[in-house]
């Protein structure tokens, strides 16, 4: 394979983060230290706030070269803040009012910090099982902005609320306890744009690997796509490569066979 990246886009969940073992695939991050040493630039796009990203404990072990979060919807390079797309004030007022209403809970996300609309109840702590971190303050809606929107609530919830969200939202189940209400349809592909032409890289020269469906569109954007063993099986179909799974190093492998 032509060797000639200057950069790689990679997901967090289940593809450097294995939920299964609530820890590091620390071989892969290894290998992303080593694409680093070469010259060649690693971001992170994952649809995790900052926030989140912090309280993961990651950048006690690998200092990505920038940040794409809230998927696609705030993008970092090194610490440079060049894209947030912030949601509208009333959008998220009501959101919030509708979710009070029935007792659920928000996560609220701004470029750099998160917190709570409410005290976590059984529909939090069912997500934390799977996705165990830091749970953050609990604040009522403050300020102007939001850039990202998780809501905590099972699926007999879907049809009643995406009745009564704000048209503009989106509403993205990606957990039997977890929803991103979305804004302006971010996707980590146009994320992906933003960043290549920001620095200068071609399509052709750029690297994409995880294994959700918010990944296709990154794949779309980048010149050579990973796929993870475990990954949905759509992700796979739209994939350049296939690799091992995350709990066989699937990224590392499949970077140490294209770059080194």
């Amino acid at each position: 394979m032509d060797k000639n990246y200057k950069i790689i886009f990679v997901d967090i969940d289940w593809t450097i983060l294995d939920h299964h073992k609530h820890d590091w695939d620390y071989e892969s991050i290894d290998v992303l230290k080593q694409v680093q040493q070469k010259g060649i630039l690693v971001y992170l796009n994952t649809s995790r706030p900052y926030d989140s990203i912090v309280h993961t404990g990651l950048f006690d072990v690998f200092t990505p070269d920038g940040i794409i979060c809230t998927n696609g919807g705030v993008i970092f390079a090194g610490d440079k803040l060049i894209h947030s797309n912030v949601i509208p004030e009333p959008i998220v007022a009501k959101i919030e009012r509708i979710c009070s209403k029935y007792g659920l809970v928000l996560e609220l996300a701004t470029n750099t910090e998160r917190y709570f609309t409410a005290e976590p109840n059984e529909y939090v702590d069912n997500y934390f099982k799977v996705f165990a971190e830091t749970i953050p303050p609990v604040k009522k809606f403050h300020n102007k902005d939001v850039s990202a929107i998780l809501l905590f609530a099972p699926e007999s919830f879907d049809v009643k609320l995406q009745k009564l969200f704000p048209k503009e939202t989106d509403y993205i189940r990606f957990d039997d306890h977890g929803v991103d209400v979305g804004y302006c349809r971010n996707n980590k592909g146009d994320a992906v744009v933003r960043v290549l032409t920001y620095l200068g890289i071609k399509k052709e020269e750029a690297i994409g690997a995880g294994d959700d469906l918010q990944d296709i569109d990154m794949f779309n954007e980048v010149g050579l796509s990973i796929a993870l063993g475990n990954a949905k099986e759509e992700v796979k179909n739209a994939a350049t490569i296939v690799t091992k799974e995350i709990s066989e190093h699937g990224v590392g492998e499949a970077l140490k066979e294209i770059l080194f």
